[in-house]
């Protein structure tokens, strides 16, 4: 009767180390799992993206402080100046596409706000 107990024990010892690999691999198989599904959506994300191109692109943006920034953005031809703080986006000011500089917009607002202010200085 000693024979057959020990080959009982045997089969036992073999079915929980059967068991263990069987765990330890499934654990190997999630763990892999999860980085290869993370990569496949960057790639599925990064082929979306190329493939809808937005009609909104992002200029220029500068920061004024911790959440206030200011942005230069270009929807269907127009270049809009946008403030954008945590709690509102306001717009500033719309210029027209790349026909003329950042720089020399600025020097015309600033003609017009010196006229502007000799008119209004007449005027007094």
């Amino acid at each position: 009767m000693a024979v057959p107990y020990l080959h009982a024990v045997g089969v036992q010892e073999m079915s929980a180390t059967s068991s263990i690999w069987k765990v330890v691999i499934s654990l190997i198989f999630v763990i892999a799992f999860i980085p290869a599904c993370l990569w496949l959506m960057k790639r599925f994300q990064f082929a979306q993206m190329k493939l809808g191109q937005s009609d909104i692109k992002i200029v220029n943006v500068q920061s004024l402080g911790a959440k206030e920034k200011l942005m230069l953005v270009e929807v269907e031809g127009e270049r809009l100046l946008i403030g954008v703080t945590a709690h509102s986006i306001s717009h500033l000011r719309s210029f027209p596409s790349k026909a003329e500089s950042f720089a020399s917009m600025m020097e015309e607002v600033d003609r017009e706000n010196s006229t502007d202010n000799k008119s209004n200085g007449d005027i007094l």
